[in-house]
């Protein structure tokens, strides 16, 4: 399911990229089993999109970049919401992070006004 939720979070206008929905800091004791279980693995990174049924309520967690351009209010309501229309009817709570506002694009020498 990670996937298509992957698709339908990239599809909503000022997200620039899907990071794993758990921090590095939160993933490293399941990466170090990883290594230590499989010598020579590449190591588990986590899913993108965590998606969890907890008595018959899913909880979704996203970690997202956003673009400079865009109001970081609307895109975590655009991801919300976009993630429940996904999972309709499904009772949703959908947590939402930004992990990354991207760059703005550098402005021209000369070209700023002031």
């Amino acid at each position: 399911m990670t996937t298509p939720l992957k698709n339908v979070i990239m599809a909503v206008d000022g997200v620039t990229e899907v990071f794993p929905a758990r921090s590095l800091w939160q993933r490293l004791p399941a990466r170090a089993m990883s290594v230590l279980q499989r010598p020579g693995a590449e190591p588990e990174d986590g899913e993108l999109v965590d998606v969890r049924d907890l008595d018959g309520r899913t909880e979704v967690t996203v970690r997202v970049g956003v673009s400079a351009a865009a109001r970081t209010p609307d895109v975590v309501r655009g991801v919300a919401a976009a993630v429940r229309k996904h999972l309709a009817p499904a009772e949703v709570s959908v947590k939402v992070t930004v992990a990354r506002v991207a760059a703005a694009d550098p402005v021209p020498a000369g070209s700023r006004h002031g």
